[in-house]
Protein backbone atom coordinates (compact mmCIF):
# COMPACT_ATOMS: atom_id res chain seq x y z
CA UNK A 1 0.00 0.00 0.00
CA UNK A 2 2.93 2.29 0.71
CA UNK A 3 3.70 2.15 -3.22
CA UNK A 4 0.60 3.11 -4.27
CA UNK A 5 0.43 6.08 -1.56
CA UNK A 6 3.70 7.14 -3.18
CA UNK A 7 2.51 6.75 -6.79
CA UNK A 8 -0.90 8.54 -5.94
CA UNK A 9 1.48 11.46 -4.33
CA UNK A 10 3.28 11.69 -7.57
CA UNK A 11 0.17 12.07 -9.76
CA UNK A 12 -1.27 14.31 -7.51
CA UNK A 13 1.66 16.74 -7.49
CA UNK A 14 2.82 15.92 -11.32
CA UNK A 15 1.73 19.55 -12.60
CA UNK A 16 2.74 21.38 -9.88
CA UNK A 17 6.56 19.27 -10.01
CA UNK A 18 7.11 19.99 -13.62
CA UNK A 19 5.99 23.20 -13.14
CA UNK A 20 8.84 24.07 -10.29
CA UNK A 21 11.01 22.39 -12.33
CA UNK A 22 10.54 24.00 -15.38
CA UNK A 23 11.16 27.29 -13.75
CA UNK A 24 14.04 26.31 -11.95
CA UNK A 25 15.86 24.85 -15.30
CA UNK A 26 14.85 27.79 -17.15
CA UNK A 27 15.82 30.46 -14.47
CA UNK A 28 19.08 28.44 -14.03
CA UNK A 29 19.78 28.02 -17.74
CA UNK A 30 19.11 31.89 -18.09
CA UNK A 31 21.50 32.75 -15.55
CA UNK A 32 24.17 30.53 -16.67
CA UNK A 33 24.09 32.21 -20.70
CA UNK A 34 24.41 35.61 -18.86
CA UNK A 35 27.83 34.42 -17.36
CA UNK A 36 30.13 34.92 -20.20
CA UNK A 37 28.99 38.61 -20.75
CA UNK A 38 28.84 39.22 -16.94
CA UNK A 39 32.35 37.85 -16.78
CA UNK A 40 33.57 39.91 -19.30
CA UNK A 41 31.97 43.43 -17.57
CA UNK A 42 33.60 41.89 -14.36
CA UNK A 43 34.99 45.70 -13.45
CA UNK A 44 31.89 47.31 -14.28
CA UNK A 45 29.95 44.82 -11.95
CA UNK A 46 32.45 44.89 -9.21
CA UNK A 47 31.97 48.71 -9.27
CA UNK A 48 28.42 48.65 -9.31
CA UNK A 49 27.58 46.68 -6.19
CA UNK A 50 30.48 48.61 -4.25
CA UNK A 51 27.55 51.06 -4.46
CA UNK A 52 24.91 48.90 -3.36
CA UNK A 53 24.05 48.68 1.01
CA UNK A 54 26.02 45.94 2.61
CA UNK A 55 22.07 44.99 3.91
CA UNK A 56 21.35 44.56 0.13
CA UNK A 57 24.25 42.50 -0.59
CA UNK A 58 23.90 40.10 2.25
CA UNK A 59 19.87 39.52 1.48
CA UNK A 60 21.02 38.67 -2.10
CA UNK A 61 24.39 36.58 -0.91
CA UNK A 62 26.80 38.84 -2.61
CA UNK A 63 29.89 37.77 -1.00
CA UNK A 64 32.54 37.53 -3.81
CA UNK A 65 33.04 39.50 -7.31
CA UNK A 66 30.57 38.42 -9.80
CA UNK A 67 32.77 37.79 -12.51
CA UNK A 68 33.76 34.54 -10.56
CA UNK A 69 32.39 31.66 -10.99
CA UNK A 70 31.37 30.66 -7.17
CA UNK A 71 30.52 34.34 -6.50
CA UNK A 72 27.81 34.46 -10.01
CA UNK A 73 26.32 31.62 -8.72
CA UNK A 74 26.35 32.54 -4.73
CA UNK A 75 24.47 35.45 -6.07
CA UNK A 76 22.60 34.32 -9.01
CA UNK A 77 21.44 30.63 -8.30
CA UNK A 78 22.15 29.63 -4.65
CA UNK A 79 21.28 32.89 -2.83
CA UNK A 80 17.74 33.17 -3.89
CA UNK A 81 16.31 31.36 -6.88
CA UNK A 82 17.39 27.54 -5.53
CA UNK A 83 16.02 28.10 -2.14
CA UNK A 84 12.53 29.86 -3.17
CA UNK A 85 12.32 26.83 -5.76
CA UNK A 86 13.09 23.97 -3.39
CA UNK A 87 10.99 25.28 -0.29
CA UNK A 88 8.03 25.74 -2.74
CA UNK A 89 8.07 22.19 -3.94
CA UNK A 90 8.92 20.97 -0.45
CA UNK A 91 6.46 22.94 1.60
CA UNK A 92 3.82 22.89 -1.11
CA UNK A 93 3.62 19.27 -1.25
CA UNK A 94 4.04 18.44 2.36
CA UNK A 95 1.23 20.75 3.37
CA UNK A 96 -1.23 18.77 0.86
CA UNK A 97 -0.05 14.97 2.73
CA UNK A 98 -2.36 15.11 4.58
CA UNK A 99 -4.33 18.48 5.14
CA UNK A 100 -5.15 18.61 1.46
CA UNK A 101 -6.83 15.40 1.55
CA UNK A 102 -8.87 16.78 4.32
CA UNK A 103 -9.94 19.54 3.15
CA UNK A 104 -10.72 17.88 -0.50
CA UNK A 105 -12.77 15.20 1.69
CA UNK A 106 -11.29 12.39 0.31
CA UNK A 107 -8.98 11.85 3.53
CA UNK A 108 -11.60 8.53 4.60
CA UNK A 109 -11.80 7.15 1.45
CA UNK A 110 -7.87 6.90 2.00
CA UNK A 111 -8.58 5.61 5.40
CA UNK A 112 -11.35 2.71 4.18
CA UNK A 113 -8.09 0.91 3.12
CA UNK A 114 -6.28 -1.54 5.29
CA UNK A 115 -3.76 1.04 6.15
CA UNK A 116 -2.32 2.86 9.00
CA UNK A 117 -2.71 6.21 9.38
CA UNK A 118 1.09 6.07 10.30
CA UNK A 119 1.73 4.14 6.78
CA UNK A 120 -0.47 6.62 4.95
CA UNK A 121 1.50 9.79 6.27
CA UNK A 122 4.84 8.57 5.48
CA UNK A 123 3.40 7.17 2.42
CA UNK A 124 2.50 10.59 1.60
CA UNK A 125 5.58 12.08 2.88
CA UNK A 126 8.01 9.93 1.17
CA UNK A 127 6.21 11.23 -2.41
CA UNK A 128 6.59 14.63 -1.20
CA UNK A 129 10.13 13.63 -0.88
CA UNK A 130 10.79 11.59 -4.08
CA UNK A 131 9.16 15.05 -5.65
CA UNK A 132 11.81 16.93 -4.17
CA UNK A 133 14.53 14.39 -5.18
CA UNK A 134 13.58 14.60 -8.62
CA UNK A 135 13.64 18.45 -9.12
CA UNK A 136 17.15 18.59 -7.40
CA UNK A 137 18.34 16.12 -9.65
CA UNK A 138 17.83 17.74 -12.44
CA UNK A 139 18.83 21.07 -10.81
CA UNK A 140 22.23 18.94 -9.98
CA UNK A 141 22.67 17.89 -13.92
CA UNK A 142 21.69 21.40 -15.52
CA UNK A 143 23.98 23.19 -13.40
CA UNK A 144 26.99 20.78 -13.86
CA UNK A 145 26.55 20.78 -17.62
CA UNK A 146 25.56 24.65 -18.17
CA UNK A 147 28.34 25.66 -16.19
CA UNK A 148 30.83 23.42 -17.75
CA UNK A 149 29.94 25.00 -21.21
CA UNK A 150 29.54 28.67 -19.25
CA UNK A 151 33.39 28.68 -18.23
CA UNK A 152 32.22 28.86 -14.31
CA UNK A 153 35.22 27.28 -13.31
CA UNK A 154 34.03 25.14 -10.59
CA UNK A 155 34.71 21.97 -9.47
CA UNK A 156 31.67 19.19 -10.37
CA UNK A 157 31.60 17.64 -7.04
CA UNK A 158 31.78 21.38 -5.17
CA UNK A 159 28.63 21.96 -7.57
CA UNK A 160 26.73 18.53 -6.32
CA UNK A 161 27.68 19.23 -2.40
CA UNK A 162 25.77 23.10 -3.18
CA UNK A 163 22.94 20.84 -4.78
CA UNK A 164 23.01 19.01 -1.93
CA UNK A 165 23.18 21.24 0.55
CA UNK A 166 20.41 23.21 -0.53
CA UNK A 167 18.39 20.45 -0.99
CA UNK A 168 18.74 19.41 2.78
CA UNK A 169 18.33 22.84 4.44
CA UNK A 170 14.81 22.93 2.97
CA UNK A 171 13.63 19.79 4.44
CA UNK A 172 12.95 21.03 8.06
CA UNK A 173 10.55 22.95 6.77
CA UNK A 174 8.86 20.15 4.65
CA UNK A 175 8.12 17.92 7.83
CA UNK A 176 6.87 21.38 9.94
CA UNK A 177 4.37 21.84 7.04
CA UNK A 178 3.84 17.99 7.52
CA UNK A 179 3.34 18.54 11.19
CA UNK A 180 1.49 21.50 10.88
CA UNK A 181 -0.97 19.71 8.73
CA UNK A 182 -1.10 16.67 10.49
CA UNK A 183 -2.23 18.87 13.84
CA UNK A 184 -4.71 21.33 11.83
CA UNK A 185 -5.95 19.71 8.80
CA UNK A 186 -5.99 23.34 6.90
CA UNK A 187 -2.90 23.39 4.01
CA UNK A 188 -3.04 26.84 4.08
CA UNK A 189 -1.79 26.91 7.45
CA UNK A 190 0.39 24.45 6.78
CA UNK A 191 1.84 26.72 4.08
CA UNK A 192 2.28 29.40 5.70
CA UNK A 193 3.68 28.40 9.00
CA UNK A 194 6.56 27.08 7.50
CA UNK A 195 6.98 29.60 4.64
CA UNK A 196 6.89 32.40 7.49
CA UNK A 197 9.57 30.71 9.56
CA UNK A 198 11.53 30.20 6.85
CA UNK A 199 11.54 33.77 5.99
CA UNK A 200 12.58 34.69 8.49
CA UNK A 201 15.14 32.29 9.25
CA UNK A 202 17.11 33.23 5.92
CA UNK A 203 17.30 36.99 6.98
CA UNK A 204 18.74 35.99 9.97
CA UNK A 205 21.44 33.88 8.40
CA UNK A 206 21.75 36.37 5.86
CA UNK A 207 21.78 39.31 8.08
CA UNK A 208 24.19 38.50 10.74
CA UNK A 209 27.49 39.24 9.49
CA UNK A 210 25.81 43.16 9.82
CA UNK A 211 25.07 42.89 13.14
CA UNK A 212 26.59 41.54 16.29
CA UNK A 213 23.93 41.31 18.41
CA UNK A 214 22.51 38.45 16.26
CA UNK A 215 25.14 36.38 15.53
CA UNK A 216 24.03 34.45 18.79
CA UNK A 217 21.14 33.53 16.99
CA UNK A 218 22.05 32.33 14.07
CA UNK A 219 22.06 28.87 15.36
CA UNK A 220 18.38 29.14 15.00
CA UNK A 221 18.81 29.07 11.21
CA UNK A 222 19.11 26.12 8.98
CA UNK A 223 20.13 27.84 6.19
CA UNK A 224 23.30 28.73 8.78
CA UNK A 225 23.83 25.00 9.03
CA UNK A 226 23.45 23.84 5.62
CA UNK A 227 26.34 26.58 4.56
CA UNK A 228 25.61 26.48 0.84
CA UNK A 229 28.31 28.86 0.31
CA UNK A 230 30.98 26.59 2.30
CA UNK A 231 29.46 23.62 0.32
CA UNK A 232 30.39 25.45 -2.90
CA UNK A 233 33.81 26.36 -2.31
CA UNK A 234 34.95 22.92 -0.91
CA UNK A 235 33.83 22.68 2.67
CA UNK A 236 31.02 21.20 3.25
CA UNK A 237 29.28 21.49 6.78
CA UNK A 238 28.60 17.57 7.11
CA UNK A 239 28.01 17.95 10.82
CA UNK A 240 25.16 20.76 10.05
CA UNK A 241 23.80 19.11 7.19
CA UNK A 242 23.26 16.05 9.54
CA UNK A 243 21.84 17.46 11.95
CA UNK A 244 19.77 18.98 10.00
CA UNK A 245 18.25 15.84 8.57
CA UNK A 246 17.75 14.95 12.70
CA UNK A 247 15.31 17.81 13.27
CA UNK A 248 13.43 16.81 10.09
CA UNK A 249 13.30 13.21 11.61
CA UNK A 250 11.86 14.64 14.41
CA UNK A 251 9.24 16.63 12.83
CA UNK A 252 8.24 13.80 11.16
CA UNK A 253 7.93 11.84 14.17
CA UNK A 254 5.61 14.51 15.59
CA UNK A 255 3.53 14.85 12.64
CA UNK A 256 2.93 11.09 12.66
CA UNK A 257 1.47 11.38 16.53
CA UNK A 258 -0.21 14.05 16.28
CA UNK A 259 -2.29 12.55 12.92
CA UNK A 260 -2.47 9.28 15.03
CA UNK A 261 -4.51 11.20 17.73
CA UNK A 262 -6.60 13.80 15.68
CA UNK A 263 -9.89 13.32 14.61
CA UNK A 264 -9.75 13.83 10.47
CA UNK A 265 -12.61 15.74 9.08
CA UNK A 266 -14.28 13.22 6.85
Amino acid sequence: MTTELVTKSLRDNRSSTIGWGLALVASVALQLAVYPTVRAAAVDFEQLLASYPEAFKAVFNVRQSPGSGVGYLQGEVFGFLAPLVLLGVTIGHAAKATAGEEHAHTMDLLLANPVSRTRLLLGKALGALTDLAIITVVFGAVLVVGSSISGLDVPVSDLLGAVLASAVVVLPFGALALLVGALSGRPGLAVAVPVGLALLTFLLNALTPLSESLKPWRVLSPFHHAAVNDALTGDPNWTGLAGLLVVTGLLVAGAVAAFERREVRS
